[in-house]
């Protein structure tokens, strides 16, 4: 049987990510939410996290409470590396760790 790890190197586990007041595990983790600029309908979020910087949640405005709250938490664990299910279809995670002007180019989408 393989075993999972469920806990980060910030100590978080996978329980304490869906139980945690989302206000308080922002600043556990030292995250902080903005809304972003993006009002397409199939975007719901956004995450940017730098060595040295808080974790960026970049979130779609005007979405409902609890679906906000849901993609906040599935970005965080996303951010820190904290390995949990894929999302169902059609959400979509896709984790840029490399900035530079080739990668960028390889990650956009036609």
């Amino acid at each position: 049987m393989t075993s999972v790890d469920t806990t980060t190197d910030r100590g978080v586990t996978v329980e304490e990510l869906f139980t945690t007041p989302l206000d308080q595990l922002l600043a556990q983790l030292n995250a902080e939410i903005d809304d972003a600029d993006i009002t397409a309908p199939t975007f719901y979020g956004a995450v940017v996290a730098r060595p040295g910087h808080p974790i960026l949640l970049l979130m779609a405005p005007g979405r409902p409470a609890f679906e906000r709250d849901t993609i906040a938490r599935k970005l965080l664990a996303d951010a820190i590396g904290l390995n949990l299910s894929p999302l169902p279809a059609p959400f979509e995670t896709l984790v840029l760790s490399d900035f530079t002007d080739k990668a960028n180019r390889a990650a956009a989408r036609p």
